[in-house]
């Protein structure tokens, strides 16, 4: 089990007591241009691997390539391992040999480790649809509600497919599950969740999600892997409208939009594409509130 760390993490300890509840083959905890932690502290099989800063994506990349498990698991230095999860997952990875990559639910809890009600029923439903569409491309382009935590891989694919993309430190997780849903089979765990995904004040801002999602956006387009005249490709071009909307770009999400257009004329019939397209031409402080709404 990998697990990435930047700087002192308060619930560093939950993380490892959980993972090591799960009796891992070994866990690898990845200090990305720190040094506080004491090796001699870590539970029986962990070993520590310190690196100078090189971005959770890049650290997660070392982990795997240290691990000497045909299986590797995630989980943030913030979140915590439910019981079961490990077995669990790697009896879906062995029930089908063509998979690259094992997801599962979360349950949303906060910096005390209390239930989030409502955030987590948003993530039951989030789940259900991606159960119900299949985790696809497209779906996944869809929306796609998989948290880091909550994946375990398969270590020769994730490999040779690059694992994390070290350009991206947010949703460089989606980027993965894109390549790899082009190549592989993504299987998912059913039943109860399998991580609980902490909310506290550090987590990614949003900002960074949304320079995040542009790249990705961008990567897919430029790389051809969304076919033309596909519900995959207009999403892309959604994609990149929203992201560039939501980091305050309105004449970048305008000029976006109309290229889109462009691209893809059945765009006109899609709402959200359309009211940005309009709502860009609106006066600049009409513009600010609406963005503090998105």
């Amino acid at each position: 089990m990998v697990i990435p760390l930047r700087g002192r993490q308060q619930w560093l300890g939950e993380a490892l007591a959980s993972a090591a509840a799960e009796r891992p083959a070994e866990i690898l905890v990845v200090e990305d241009g720190s040094s506080w932690v004491d090796a001699a502290t870590l539970p029986a099989g962990a070993r520590l691997l310190r690196f100078s800063p090189i971005g959770r994506s890049r650290a997660r990349n070392e982990g795997v390539a240290a691990a000497r498990t045909p299986y590797v698991a995630f989980l943030d230095a913030d979140d915590v391992a439910l019981s079961g999860r490990l077995v669990r997952q790697v009896a879906a990875l062995e029930a089908t040999p063509a998979a690259a990559l094992c997801f599962g639910d979360i349950d949303a809890i906060d910096g005390k480790g209390g239930l989030l009600l409502d955030e987590t029923a948003v993530q039951r439903e989030r789940i259900a649809g991606l159960r119900m569409r299949g985790p696809t491309y497209e779906s996944l382009l869809v929306d796609c509600p998989i948290y880091t935590s909550a994946t375990t891989v398969r270590r020769d694919p994730f490999l040779a497919t690059g694992g994390y993309d070290a350009r991206h430190d947010a949703y460089e997780d989606l980027d993965l599950y894109l390549r790899l849903a082009r190549t592989h089979v993504l299987v998912d765990t059913p039943g109860e969740p399998v991580s609980q995904h902490r909310r506290h004040g550090g987590n990614t801002p949003s900002d960074w999600l949304f320079a995040g999602a542009l790249r990705v956006a961008d990567r897919q387009l430029a790389a051809g892997l969304a076919e033309r005249r596909s519900r995959a490709r207009r999403l892309l071009l959604e994609r990149r409208v929203d992201s560039l909307w939501g980091l305050g770009d309105v004449r970048g999400a305008r000029r976006a939009a109309l290229a889109a257009i462009r691209r893809e004329p059945s765009l006109l019939v899609h709402p959200r594409l359309c009211k940005r397209l309009v709502a860009s031409l609106a006066p600049t402080s009409t513009l600010a509130a609406l963005r503090r709404r998105r």
